[in-house]
This record gives C-alpha cells, sequence and structure tokens, in this order.
C-alpha cells in the first residue's frame, strides 16, 4: 500500500496559499520564504488649513486583520525563530516586514503604525512591532522595510496557533514646514499598505 501525500504552495498578487500537511518524522523538510499581502488601509485628512509650520494629528481606528484560513495556516508554520537567522550575520532576520505610504498633498509625515495582538496597540506588548513613517513634503510614494524580532516571530506563529486575529493602528501627525498656510481638502489622504515576508516550515512527502 503506498501513501502519497502533498503539500501545495500557491503564490498571487492578493492572496498566498499554504496547505499544512502532516508528516511522518522521516518526511523531507523544507523551508520556504512567502509573501503575504495583509492590511490596506486609506487616511482621509481632514478639511482643515494648516498654518505655516504647524502640525495636526492623523489617525486611523484599530483595524483587525483576520488570521483565520488561509493566512492562519501560513502563520502557524513559521519557522523556530532560531531556524530564521543568517549564520553569517546573526542579527539579520530573514522575517521583513515591509509598508508602502503613499500620499497626495505636500505635508510632512510622522506617524507610528503598530502590528499587536492586542485591540489595545499602543501599548507594549512582547512582539508588538512599532513601525515608525517618516515622509517629506517632496515624498509622494515612500517604502519602508524593518527585521521583524524573534519576539514578534513568535507572536505571528502563535496567532496563527489559537486563529485569534492580529490589530493593526497608526498614530501620528501630519505637518505644513513651508512658509504659507496650506489647505487640507477631502481629496488629500495617506494610502498605508502592509505586507510581511516570513520563512515557514514546509513538510512533503
Amino acid at each position: 500500500m503506498r501513501l502519497r501525500r502533498a503539500c501545495a504552495l500557491v503564490g498571487a498578487v492578493t492572496a498566498t496559499v499554504f496547505a499544512a500537511c502532516k508528516e511522518p518524522a522521516f518526511a523531507p523538510r523544507w523551508d520556504a520564504d512567502m509573501y503575504l499581502p495583509l492590511s490596506t488601509h486609506t487616511i482621509h485628512l481632514t478639511p482643515a488649513v494648516i498654518p505655516a509650520g504647524l502640525s495636526a494629528t492623523d489617525s486611523f481606528p484599530v483595524q483587525q486583520q483576520d488570521v483565520s484560513g488561509v493566512l492562519g495556516d501560513v502563520l502557524k508554520n513559521v519557522t523556530d525563530p532560531s531556524r530564521c537567522t543568517s549564520a553569517t550575520n546573526p542579527a539579520q532576520s530573514c522575517d521583513l516586514v515591509t509598508l508602502t505610504a503613499t500620499k497626495s498633498t505636500a505635508v510632512s509625515v510622522q506617524d507610528t503604525l503598530y502590528i499587536s495582538d492586542s485591540s489595545v496597540a499602543s501599548a507594549p506588548r512582547p512582539g508588538m512591532v512599532p513601525f515608525p513613517i517618516s515622509m517629506a513634503v517632496t515624498d509622494q510614494t515612500k517604502t519602508f522595510t524593518d527585521t521583524l524580532a524573534n519576539t514578534t516571530v513568535t507572536m505571528l506563529k502563535n496567532a496563527g496557533e489559537s486563529g485569534r486575529p492580529l490589530y493593526i493602528l497608526l498614530r501620528g501627525s501630519v505637518a505644513n514646514p513651508s512658509a504659507s498656510p496650506l489647505t487640507v481638502t477631502v481629496a488629500d489622504s495617506i494610502q498605508l499598505s502592509l505586507s510581511a515576508t516570513i520563512r515557514v516550515a514546509v513538510v512533503h512527502k
């Protein structure tokens, strides 16, 4: 009797599919880097006139990132953090989070985006990711990439295993550093697109 089992990995622009397989302990194993599109959110700035040299707050309500289904299957197969460390540079993790910010008005931006396993996302918690965002007036699109700490990798794995959601929050300010007042309209916005690349364990028979 021959037993055949397979583990399928399918990547796409808008979704990543990972089917977890249970295999005997002697089955071949390897790691694979997977791209995970996460939250995309647009901050619509409040119409106002920002005087020269002054700032105004910007934020969005706490966003819930569902990790059930496919995303949960990926996260619960995240490799042990010790296996996601470069042998030549132990401080360099293979797990990364990337944020692309695009704005449509001539303001500077000083924000912090948080990823957490708690809805009180701005309070310090083990594994929380505080992601600083800094954009000059002339920046229209800017991409930020940061390495995930081992505690964050563990947090993501625990979220996948438990099926509990992650939470995303942003707090900060926009400023008008010019010498003239700046009028902000309903068309002015900052769009944030968040993704992660993480290393997962793959088992195949």
